[in-house]
């Protein structure tokens, strides 16, 4: 019998007898859908000026735009074929990215010649094509990463990466988002200044009520519920209704009171954006916070106390430690649901990239919408991924 044992040992586990995972499907037809998408949806839009709707725009097939769909359709069917195997899926993700890369050049190459033999006036924007691409590669990556236990942050750098050269070589200049971030560059800068100032300022007042306010609770059952209970019904009331209901209780303080005015402090402006969005914050705060500080089992807690810890001991040296990773993850939340809220401050004067996507729904400008927009979720993307790592770094270190 020991050498039937031995040879059923040395079989490969399920999990890694077939060479192909089971994401590989799903990634082969994302990348399918990502080749076709630009055929079927089209690549590129051309409007004669900003007051006439865009049509669709066949490709210009010159030497460089040709190039760039070769290295295109190479890269997707790469991508499908390398995610068959287990030990390639990294390089799937690598395909996806030069995929992404490719398409975007396209873009920008078909805009410039679309643009050379068209009115000054005419503005060469993406069409469907590009923006289902570029979300399809972005879940294949995903399907990738998730085969190897990840995410497609390896994906997300390279294509950021890509598009950052492609935008310095000059590549696309001839897409009219690039025009219109060019021309409005000050007025960019001073919304994302804003929108940065509107949704860390929510978020640090958050904080300075959630803390406190968290560990107060924390062994006083009516008080949590009088702090959940309030945080709850905040999240049903919509927020343009709340900020609506902060502006006259704001505005009659700044007219009693004339010195609040040089503090920002009034019924329309930040004041009120800022005292909404931390609102919203308290739930995924306090609750986190409350969370993760009951990590701890109850018997662990018992026994330091029975050793002569104090309540201030246990937190930083047991409750803290064990619930950091619950903790952070609601400040994960509320600071990636900060950024988004912020957006809404422009419907009250409080500016930020708001006001920019507000003006492009006005103008029926897709181009100025977009320039509010792709920045909003950038800054998102950057802060989770910031907080993910600090999380990761304290965590190690715990």
């Amino acid at each position: 019998m020991a050498p039937r044992h031995a040879a059923l040992a040395a079989l490969p586990a399920p999990a890694e007898r077939g060479t192909a995972p089971r994401e590989a499907l799903a990634v082969g037809a994302l990348a399918a859908l990502a080749a076709l998408s630009p055929v079927l949806l089209g690549l590129l839009s051309l409007a004669p000026n900003r007051l006439l709707s865009p049509r669709p725009l066949a490709l210009p097939l010159t030497a460089p735009i040709g190039l760039a769909g070769a290295v295109f359709l190479v890269a997707c069917l790469a991508m499908a074929l390398l995610a068959r195997r287990r030990a390639l899926l990294p390089w799937a993700e690598l395909a996806a990215a030069l995929a992404a890369t490719a398409l975007l050049a396209m873009a920008g190459l078909g805009a410039g010649v679309a643009l050379a033999e068209a009115s000054p006036s005419a503005r060469a924007m993406p069409a469907a094509g590009l923006w289902v691409g570029l979300l399809l590669l972005l879940l294949g990556a995903g399907a990738a990463a998730a085969g190897r236990g990840g995410t497609p942050t390896r994906f997300l750098g390279l294509a950021l990466a890509g598009a950052a050269a492609l935008l310095a070589g000059g590549w696309l200049d001839g897409l009219s988002l690039v025009r219109e971030a060019a021309q409005r560059g000050p007025e960019l800068r001073a919304a994302l200044a804003q929108h940065l100032a509107l949704s860390g300022g929510a978020l640090a007042l958050a904080l300075a009520l959630a803390l406190p306010l968290g560990l107060a609770a924390l062994r006083r059952p009516r008080l949590e519920a009088a702090l959940l209970g309030v945080a709850n019904g905040v999240q049903v009331v919509p927020s343009i209704a709340l900020f609506g209901l902060l502006m006259p209780p704001l505005a009659a303080l700044a007219a009693a009171w004339p010195a609040l005015r040089a503090w920002g402090i009034g019924g329309i402006g930040p004041a009120p954006a800022v005292l909404g969005i931390a609102a919203y914050l308290l739930l995924p705060l306090s609750s986190q916070l409350l969370a993760g500080l009951r990590v701890a089992p109850p018997a662990l807690v018992e026994a330091a106390r029975g050793q002569g810890m104090k309540e201030r001991q246990i937190l930083w040296r047991l409750r803290l430690p064990l619930g950091l990773g619950v903790v952070l993850g609601g400040l994960r939340l509320a600071a990636v649901q900060a950024v988004g809220l912020a957006t809404l401050a422009a419907l009250i004067g409080g500016g930020g990239l708001g006001a920019l996507i507000f003006q492009g729904i006005g103008q029926l400008a897709t181009d100025l919408i977009l320039l509010g927009v792709l920045p909003v979720v950038a800054l998102s993307l950057a802060v989770d991924a910031a907080l993910a790592a600090l999380q990761s770094a304290l965590e190690a270190r715990a």
